[in-house]
């Protein structure tokens, strides 16, 4: 029987990945659709919205291509702040804003938070 359930998650897994895999190119061309747009609504700041959501996506891919998608929250988010901090304290200071660490912390965590409020896709019904 646990055998069938590992089975069973390691195929989800898979999906997951294949999901993330295939999609990331298509969402990092829609976020170049919409940087002119979040320049007009978030003035100053529209690349480093776009640049932390294609690198929350890129750890939502490896961490599921990783160990069959073992990689944890905390792992995804330690990733993810490693790669942006630098970039975004040098974007933030061009502009004359104050950050630390500790905020770039919770600016990422503001947008996992903002992600994880979109639902899941409906699964499709099986084929009769």
């Amino acid at each position: 029987m646990a055998n069938r359930i590992v089975s069973i998650l390691d195929h989800a897994g898979t999906i997951i990945k294949d999901i993330f895999v295939k999609g990331l190119p298509i969402a990092e061309k829609l976020d170049a659709a919409a940087d002119p747009y979040l320049e007009v609504a978030f003035p100053g700041i529209a690349g480093l919205i776009t640049y932390t959501l294609v690198m929350l996506g890129n750890a939502e891919a490896t961490g599921l291509a990783a160990a069959s998608g073992t990689a944890t929250g905390p792992v995804k988010l330690a990733a993810v702040v490693a790669g942006l901090e630098p970039i975004a304290l040098d974007y933030l200071k061009q502009r004359g804003i104050a950050a630390d660490s500790a905020t770039i912390t919770n600016w990422t965590n503001a947008f996992v938070a903002l992600l994880n409020t979109i639902p899941a896709p409906a699964p499709a019904a099986p084929a009769a």
